[in-house]
């Protein structure tokens, strides 16, 4: 049967499972932002009900019409399958003068193939009564049933916006990613297992295909008097399948070398391998053992990329994992724009994706291999990635590749240093493109982190912060233990020491030092000390003293 509308079929199928996951995660975005409108915990348990109602049966309506749009498309794969793998083998029963029984009279053969397709059936329904997430519970993660991410999941996440725990942004940001990172997925609870749920549902249509071109190859070979087969070839087989596709093999070999009726064997879990009839004398190889030997000596040859080697397999299987992590992306920024995210945000996340389709396209440039974009865009839901260079040109290369990592450093630094900080894409200039403004945030950070963790009062806090940015816009770095100490620097009886004077004097030439580490401004007449580090160049302390320590040397 023709792989190109075997795949097209499988993969219009699993895109209704991907179309699903997004509407269950949209349906939870949705829901959050209505919390969000909620102005108190009182309204929320007033509101509770409305909020998060009524959200089993319309996931449950949602996951019955993926289930039943995907049969019609199953019972016409399945029925050309069969028609193509018993038909195709008419002309060999008239040769040696067998009776052949067109398939709809044929009882026997209609049987084993039923039996699949039941098979099939079931399991297709399994994966859509046994659906969850992995979500993170305190750095672990967990599988967590699609009943209880609306039971408790979006509950908490709810209470903590309408709480002030944690202000809507921040909620949304954490469930999309935990969302997108999980994809919905399909449990098995006793081994537990998790695919997504596109894959689980291509995987569970494939086995049945192969199961059905397997057996129908079985009975072909029991009423015509053969016990061999050939086993189909294809590219990029993992390396335990490469030693024995293309080859005959008799009954018993199929079993004992192939390993069919395992999960790792011939017709196993995402084994591609279908096997035909084969007439020793009669029948013609389609792959002899010395093109199959070349073949796989080719594919063995590792090619480089970004200083990693990849054989054609393992270069397959990274394809396959790119494609994935694209299309998760292409949820976050969905789900961000539903929720109304930042709007630099949003653009980060566009460039990211637009960064992981250039290195996909290279990918596969360099490793010889075919870009199958369909199953980046199973979704079919448009254009998602940056719309211009402009847009593009907001944030540096290493921002892009680090989207995730630097929104969640920039929303720290925002919730300490609140809107001074700038956009999302000026925080990223800074950081990859500006070494020494880079390095002055974050002793600011810092320095106002530590202020925050002090146990003052909130009027002393905010004083010591402003002292700080007006030292700094000097050029002088002061230590948290220095700023305490500056409202307290003119006592009575002593000379006054303003806060000009001071800068005055740190930005003059120390006249002591101390130790290998410490340099000394020290002005007898005001009595007046400063203490800088010589490496960091930060100001360690400010005090009043009389006269100079005999350790100190004179510069």
């Amino acid at each position: 049967m023709r792989d190109e509308y075997k795949n097209k079929v499988v993969s219009k199928i699993a895109s209704r499972y991907q179309d699903l996951e997004e509407r269950i995660m949209q349906d939870i975005v949705r829901r959050i932002q209505k919390a969000s409108e909620i102005t108190s915990t009182a309204d929320w348990q007033i509101n509770r009900l409305r909020i998060l109602g009524y959200s089993s049966e319309d996931i449950e309506k949602s996951i019955k019409d993926a289930l039943n749009a995907s049969y019609p498309e199953m019972f016409e794969l399945y029925d050309k399958v069969i028609n193509w793998e018993y038909v195709r083998n008419k002309d060999v029963y008239e040769q040696i003068n067998v009776k052949y029984i067109p398939f709809e009279q044929n009882k026997q053969l209609q049987q084993i193939t039923d039996a699949i397709i039941e098979q099939s059936l079931s399991d297709m329904e399994n994966i859509t009564r046994s659906m969850g997430f992995y979500l993170d519970y305190g750095g672990k993660k967990v599988l967590t049933p699609l009943s209880q991410v609306y039971a408790d999941y979006l509950d908490s996440a709810c209470i903590d916006i309408v709480s002030g725990a944690f202000d809507y942004n921040s909620v949304l940001r954490r469930t999309v990613t935990q969302l997108t990172n999980s994809g919905l997925r399909k449990i098995d609870y006793a081994s537990g297992r998790a695919d997504r749920v596109d894959v689980a549902a291509r995987r569970a249509v494939m086995t049945g295909v192969s199961q059905i071109t397997g057996k129908i190859s079985e009975y072909n070979a029991q009423k015509l008097g053969t016990e061999y087969f050939e086993v189909e070839w294809h590219v990029g087989a993992r390396p335990t399948h490469a030693v024995w596709q293309g080859r005959v093999w008799s009954k018993e070999q199929l079993y004992s070398v192939c390993g069919l009726g395992t999960v790792t064997g011939l017709l196993g879990a995402n084994c591609y391998h279908t096997y035909h009839l084969f007439f020793p004398g009669l029948s013609e190889r389609n792959w002899t053992d010395d093109w199959l030997e070349e073949q796989n000596r080719k594919e063995n040859e590792p090619r480089e990329f970004l200083g990693k080697e990849y054989t054609l397999y393992e270069a397959k299987q990274r394809q396959r994992q790119m494609e994935v992590a694209m299309r998760a992306q292409r949820e976050k920024v969905r789900l961000l724009q539903a929720g109304k995210a930042d709007r630099d945000e949003i653009i980060l996340h566009k460039a990211k994706y637009q960064g992981q389709l250039n290195e996909y396209s290279r990918f596969c440039r360099k490793m010889g291999l075919t870009e199958e974009r369909e199953r980046i865009y199973l979704d079919m839901s448009g254009h998602v990635a940056t719309n211009t260079k402009w847009q593009n040109a907001m944030f540096p290369p290493e921002m892009i590749k680090n989207a995730s990592k630097d929104i969640a450093q920039y929303r720290r630094y925002k919730e300490v240093l609140g809107d001074s900080i700038g956009s999302l894409a000026k925080f990223g200039q800074v950081k990859y493109n500006d070494s020494e403004k880079w390095k002055k945030l974050q002793n600011r950070f810092s320095t106002y982190l530590e202020i925050n963790k002090k146990d003052w009062s909130e009027e002393f806090k905010s004083k010591s912060k402003q002292a700080y940015d007006r030292f700094a816009k000097e050029n002088i770095i002061m230590s948290v233990h220095a700023l305490s100490r500056i409202p307290r620097l003119n006592k009575p009886g002593l000379p006054e020491v303003s806060e000009k004077m001071l800068m005055k004097i740190i930005n003059g030439t120390p006249n002591y030092t101390e130790g290998e580490d410490k340099q000394i401004y020290f002005i007898q007449e005001l009595q007046l000390l400063v203490v800088r580090n010589k490496e960091t160049k930060d100001i360690i302390s400010v005090v009043r003293r009389k006269e100079p320590k005999e350790v100190w040397k004179n510069v």
